[in-house]
């Protein structure tokens, strides 16, 4: 009866859904870094070529609030000051966020030194929530951007080739106001300290609109900020500054003092929850969803052609309309793998740690065959880590060091563990379906003759057919639900032995 309603109780627990949030919540508060690309190809006008103005040396310090819905869950900063060394900009933000049932207090601070056309010289990142901490530093030197990202027990150090400057996303406002508002886009190459990846942003300028921010209309130019298919409308005042700025999910943010801002009321949980928010309808209520073998569903509002929906537990029945089988009990081969590339250590996924190959050791010894390893990997990791919401990013020798955590930090760890055990895994990330809705997930999937997917987080050695696979590849791909968050609808066609409904 525990372990059921465990079990339960984790199915509730995917931080998938809210990671995707946090990942869009950091970028808006310039958790991201870009530079700017003149390969704009649309029919509206093209601002990439505008030269921008002298950027206006008038230092600020402009104060948001944080809501979700109509309640406030947080704070946001942003300075703008001057120094012999250039603009210093700074932002940080605290946020209440309610998720799964609890409220996590996440709190973000970045410090950013600029020159003076805005463009960045050298910066620090920092995210702590829970028992989590990560620390980015990036710097330019010499055409190049320097990456350090470091969290409590490992670091990671990669460069990036630039063909241009590399500006902060706080800055865009400034930037659209030293191009006087012009209306017209432009586009901006964007650098995801999450995935560490390169991305695109594609900038909006609008007219001026009336706008109501705390009780006070005002006009403020519309801005639309669109990133792997979602898109933040802000608007900011003829100096450059935040309004009001709206976001998917719900989120927006608001100009205040502050006094206001620092006046944070108590959030507490059972209200609106940002995993019910992101949360994938269902038309049908499914019976024991844990226990079904087969289920057919037809996917609606998506194209398939951005997803990875094909795999050798997974069938694509139909293009249009898209309709999916997923058989996780019956494999179907689709072919040879590259083992090197399901092996390989990752940022976050670090195979060749001493400590991952050591508790991978400890955990296989004795053990030859592979399917038995995987499946000992599986129940250290389901029983060691303590099932806990957290918003971080999925470091696997971190969790080894907590040993807590959601989907994201099981798959993480067991993928490593997995790989240091010489068993090719990869990450999958999609939805699965509990109490009438579908929400974000994060498993694995360990290739012993054929894929076969993996559940740490639920203690499944192999899922049930209710895992929809939407992504694979590592935690970077998360962003890439972007494209289909608010957007995908699920219809139930068939489950189990194949009945019709």
């Amino acid at each position: 009866m525990q372990e059921r309603y465990m079990i339960n109780w984790i199915s509730k627990a995917l931080s998938s859904g809210a990671a995707m949030a946090l990942i869009f919540i950091l970028w808006l508060f310039s958790m991201f870094m870009v530079h700017r690309s003149t390969s704009s190809k649309t029919q509206s006008a093209d601002l990439s070529q505008i030269p921008i103005g002298k950027p206006s040396p008038d230092e600020y310090q402009n104060w948001m609030d944080v809501y979700l819905g109509n309640d406030k869950i947080g704070y946001a900063m942003q300075s703008l000051t001057n120094s012999p060394l250039g603009y210093v900009m700074k932002e940080y933000s605290l946020i209440n966020l309610p998720m799964g049932g609890t409220v996590r207090e996440i709190y973000l601070d970045s410090y950013a030194v600029l020159n003076l056309d805005y463009s960045i010289k050298n910066f620090t990142f920092g995210l702590i929530s829970g028992d989590y901490t990560t620390d980015i530093f990036g710097d330019v030197k010499n055409s190049q951007l320097l990456i350090r990202l470091k969290s409590q027990s490992h670091e990671t150090e990669q460069a990036f080739n630039l063909e241009n400057q590399i500006f902060l996303p706080g800055v865009v406002p400034l930037l659209a106001c030293a191009k006087n508002f012009a209306e017209g886009e432009f586009y901006l190459s964007t650098f995801d300290p999450f995935s560490l990846n390169l991305n695109s942003l594609q900038v909006i300028i609008g007219p001026q609109q009336a706008i109501k921010t705390n009780s006070e209309s005002q006009k403020g130019y519309r801005l639309s900020l669109i990133f792997s298919g979602l898109t933040t409308t802000m608007w900011v005042d003829k100096s450059g500054r935040i309004l009001l700025e709206e976001e998917a999910g719900g989120m927006k943010m608001m100009a205040t003092s502050r006094e206001e801002a620092l006046n944070m009321p108590i959030v507490e949980s059972g209200g609106r929850d940002i995993l019910d928010d992101l949360a994938v309808q269902s038309d049908i209520a499914i019976p024991e969803p844990r226990d079904i073998k087969i289920l057919k569903v037809r996917l609606n509002g998506v194209d398939g052609v951005l997803l990875d929906l094909v795999d050798e537990f997974q069938s694509m029945i139909s293009e249009s309309p898209l309709i999916i089988e997923v058989h996780p009990n019956s494999v179907i081969a689709v072919g040879t793998i590259d083992s090197s590339l399901f092996l390989k250590s990752e940022p976050l996924i670090q195979s060749n740690d001493p400590r991952i190959v050591k508790k991978a050791r400890e955990i296989t010894k004795g053990e030859t065959n592979p399917e038995m390893k995987a499946i000992r990997i599986h129940d250290w990791v389901y029983k060691n880590v303590e099932k806990d919401f957290t918003v971080s990013l999925p470091s696997a020798v971190d969790v080894l060091n907590t040993l807590k955590g959601d989907c994201n930090e099981h798959t993480a760890l067991f993928t490593a563990l997995s790989r240091a055990a010489g068993l090719p895994t990869k990450v999958c990330i999609g939805i699965v379906y509990k109490d009438g809705v579908f929400y974000y997930h994060a498993w694995a999937a360990v290739y012993l003759g054929g894929w076969r997917p993996m559940d740490p987080t639920f203690g499944q050695t192999v899922t049930d057919a209710c895992h929809i696979k939407l992504l694979e590849g590592g935690f970077e791909r998360q962003a890439d639900l972007m494209r289909v968050v608010g957007k995908l609808s699920i219809s139930v066609l068939e489950y189990t032995g194949g009945e019709k409904l």
